[in-house]
């Protein structure tokens, strides 16, 4: 079984790859890591939804993937969503592509430079339907995020954000790496831990550390739970 593990920066998922006996991954570059019965390919795509685009696209124009990872921290915009919880996003939507149109933003759907229900799109959203229980994080909550080449940091852009998509969660890549899964048909999951509030810009309320350790944690036991069920399979022929 061959898997692909992404992420946007190596310190991210730096214990994960220690876990599975290797000292480093490079940004812009692939990584072969054989664990068990799995293959398993390591992708540092680097930040931003252009950086994620390409690298997914060149990764899955070459390779067939059983299932496609993406392990990463994010920000919150609800308070019942704390720093340090783990989220599994199944929606996403970019959240600034699209025109200012004095106060209000028009995004790509509203300008009709995009059919809304065109594949992969449903209503503009892009949807993961992946079955998460196969996989042992049925019991993560499940949010919706949008995407950003720009975070939010000032109270009137995030209190307009939250009027026009309602979301949960905001990274700088998820929705590239939906869009190149959905087009390829390879099942994935988009696993976050939430490093901060989205509020008002203030680095001290910011816990990575803890969300580095969390993600990970999830980010193992998702390897270990496949891992796990792929030898099972195996010794049941």
């Amino acid at each position: 079984m061959k898997l692909l593990v992404v992420a946007a920066t190596f310190p991210e998922i730096k214990p994960l790859i220690l876990s599975l006996g290797h000292s480093e991954a490079k940004e812009f570059s692939i990584k072969k890591i054989h664990y068990h019965q799995l293959s398993i390919d390591i992708l540092i795509t680097g930040v931003g939804l252009m950086h994620t685009a390409y690298f997914m696209g060149k990764v899955l124009a070459n390779n067939t993937y059983n299932l496609a990872l993406q392990f990463g921290i994010a920000g919150s915009f609800r308070k019942e969503i704390a720093p340090g919880m783990t989220v599994n996003v199944v929606e996403e939507v970019v959240a600034d592509l699209g025109a200012e149109d004095r106060e209000n933003f028009l995004d790509v759907t509203e300008l009709h430079l995009l059919p809304p229900d065109q594949f992969p799109y449903n209503t503009g959203k892009l949807l993961n339907t992946t079955p998460d229980s196969a996989y042992g994080v049925a019991a993560i909550k499940k949010v919706k995020g949008i995407s950003v080449n720009k975070v939010h940091g000032y109270q009137y852009s995030i209190d307009k954000t939250i009027s026009k998509y309602q979301p949960d969660i905001e990274s700088m890549e998820g929705a590239a790496f939906f869009y190149a899964c959905l087009m390829e048909h390879v099942p994935f999951l988009q696993i976050r831990a939430i490093s901060n509030y989205i509020e008002d810009r203030n680095k001290d309320r910011w816990n990575i550390p803890l969300a580095v350790e969390n993600l990970n944690k999830i980010a193992l036991k998702i390897i270990h739970n496949y891992s796990a069920k792929l030898t099972e399979n195996i010794f049941s022929e």
